[in-house]
């Protein structure tokens, strides 16, 4: 089995490795993006098996990046990722085709979970 590649997009650089290391865990391969156009020149160039992204960030938001990414592909997995989390958020970017929301910090479990509704294959921590 190979190894499932993600899309991390966020805008500061330690969040991408902190999510990185995280999806490392799970033997993971990530690309990291430092934004919604940046994922956008990615998904036409390369397969992947999901994105990860956060919901603010400059020049394309992460809610205006799952509708883009619905147009161009649009069985890709979204995952939501935010330092503000809420049901009403969670409930927007499910509304837009995500398949849920994480909080920021990252806990393990609600990764794992989100990336079982997403259909990616990992391998269970120890």
């Amino acid at each position: 089995m190979s190894r499932s590649r993600i899309l991390v997009a966020d805008n500061h650089r330690n969040v991408r490795e902190v999510m990185t290391n995280l999806l490392d865990l799970l033997d993971i391969e990530v690309v990291p993006c430092s934004g919604g156009e940046e994922v956008l020149q990615m998904v036409e160039c390369d397969e992947y098996d999901a994105v990860i992204s956060d919901v603010v960030m400059p020049e394309m938001g992460g809610l205006d990046l799952v509708a883009r990414l619905r147009e161009k592909r649009p069985g890709l997995p979204v995952i939501m990722m935010s330092s503000y989390a809420s049901e009403s958020l969670e409930e927007e970017a499910r509304s837009k085709g995500a398949i849920g929301l994480v909080s920021k910090p990252f806990k393990l479990e609600a990764v794992t979970r989100l990336l079982e509704a997403a259909g990616v294959d990992f391998a269970r921590p120890a």
